[in-house]
């Protein structure tokens, strides 16, 4: 739920509109928490953003303790000599005194394979170097051993822990996480939210749709009326599960090691609960990343994930056009930049992005009928406007929020770099 409050003025600056964002816990519309937006003229001197103004929160990112780790990590090896799985787990538990199952790829006669692929949860990476090595030692490898998929997560913690201040955080990352348009292209890659964490609800997708009714889905998912803004409470997803590419969480965890299975989970203390977000990488994402061989990982640079699956964008919008006595025009599309404005408090710079696409949807299914009005007429379809038309449209980046991952990630780089080393 989202609304627009009275515009006002603060020193040094021109007329700044606040937006006003209420965040609930769950579908009971419990413990509102408010998230508050300021709108201001942009200054910038690309083409693109003349004329615009952004949109961001009044959040303090210097109140958080930022931090990156690695939850898991898949390696692919392949022996010199077959062997059943459970000779390699004998070998692995007796070196981690952990049982970690790998997966056998070609299995042959006798449940013996050479080809397998280890996930390793929450990886000591000098440990599990050591692990490698054993395994070679006594089969040979007949290439090095490969990162074929890995999830690396963003954890921010509130210096004084609240829930409020989780709330607050969480409702900032939905709304400005943007990887690319790339991740758009199909439904099933749309941002969506699984409620908490009750069992047996299902997926909202946080942008409205109409299965079955084309034209419907298209006029929902141009107008923010229907949206479902995600609760603080709820895991975002964004890209399909099990991407070969990539797959994005993000969620205020306040649980973890929990087993749905054998219904187990730990209870984080106040001090451990933090916001996520994490992304997982199956085997393209790891090659788009530039990540291969393992015994190569010590010098991978985890900043460089940055650009590819950590970005965070502000929206702009065009000033408030003047009313004119001759047109009413500039009403109109100031009633459709609010719409816009709408969409992003509810459904963030994704949801923004789905609505411009589904904006040119609509204008290639009307061309014809378009063309044939101009044709009748005598005059001539005019251009789609070049200014904005980029990769980024006229996003611009969200450079606090930037510098708070590009630090965690710096931070994980480190740590991996000296395990490595051990």
């Amino acid at each position: 739920m989202s609304g627009l409050v009275t515009a006002r003025v603060e020193p040094d600056r021109k007329m700044i509109a606040t937006h006003t964002v209420i965040l609930h816990r769950d579908r009971e519309l419990r413990d509102p928490v408010t998230l508050e937006y300021v709108e201001e003229t942009l200054r910038g001197s690309q083409a693109r953003l003349l004329g615009r103004t952004v949109v961001g929160p009044r959040i303090e990112l210097g109140a958080y303790r930022w931090a990156s780790v690695v939850d898991w990590v898949d390696v692919e090896f392949e022996l010199g000599r077959p062997s059943q799985h459970w000779h390699l787990n004998d070998r692995i538990e007796a070196l981690t005194g952990r049982k970690e199952y790998p997966e056998a790829l070609d299995v042959g006669p006798g449940g013996t394979a050479t080809r397998y692929r280890l996930r390793v949860q929450e990886p000591d990476f000098g440990q599990l170097r050591g692990v490698l090595t054993d395994i070679r030692s006594e089969y040979g490898f007949a290439a090095p051993a490969l990162v074929v998929g890995i999830e690396v997560c963003i954890d921010a913690y509130p210096l004084r822990p609240s829930e409020e201040a989780r709330a607050r955080l969480h409702g900032v990352l939905v709304r400005h996480f943007f990887p690319t348009t790339s991740f758009l292209k199909e439904p099933e890659q749309w941002p969506r939210a699984f409620p908490g964490r009750r069992r047996g609800r299902k997926i909202d997708y946080i942008v409205a749709r109409r299965e079955g009714d084309p034209e419907g889905d298209l006029m929902a998912r141009m107008t923010p009326g229907h949206d479902r803004s995600p609760f603080y409470d709820a895991t975002v997803y964004v890209g399909r599960k099990d991407d070969p590419l990539a797959s994005w969480r993000i969620q205020n965890k306040v649980i973890d090691k929990q087993n749905l299975k054998a219904g187990t989970q730990q209870i984080l203390s106040e001090a451990e609960k933090r916001i996520r977000i994490e992304v997982s990488l199956g085997p393209e994402g790891c090659r788009k990343a530039g990540l291969g061989t393992f015994d190569a990982l010590g010098a991978f640079r985890f900043t460089r994930m940055q650009k590819m699956f950590f970005q965070f964008m502000k929206p702009t919008f065009a000033a408030k056009r003047i009313k004119s006595r001759e047109t009413f025009m500039p009403a109109i599309r100031n009633a459709v930049d609010d719409l816009g404005r709408q969409r992003f408090l509810n459904a963030g710079v994704l949801g923004v992005q789905i609505r411009e696409d589904a904006r040119d949807e609509m204008a290639r299914l009307h061309r014809p009928r378009l063309k044939n009005w101009h044709l009748n007429r005598g005059s001539r379809i005019p251009g789609r406007p070049r200014t904005g038309a980029g990769a980024y449209g006229t996003l611009v980046a969200y450079q606090d929020l930037a510098r708070a991952v590009e630090r965690a990630l710096a931070g994980l780089q480190r740590r991996i770099e000296a395990e490595m080393k051990r």
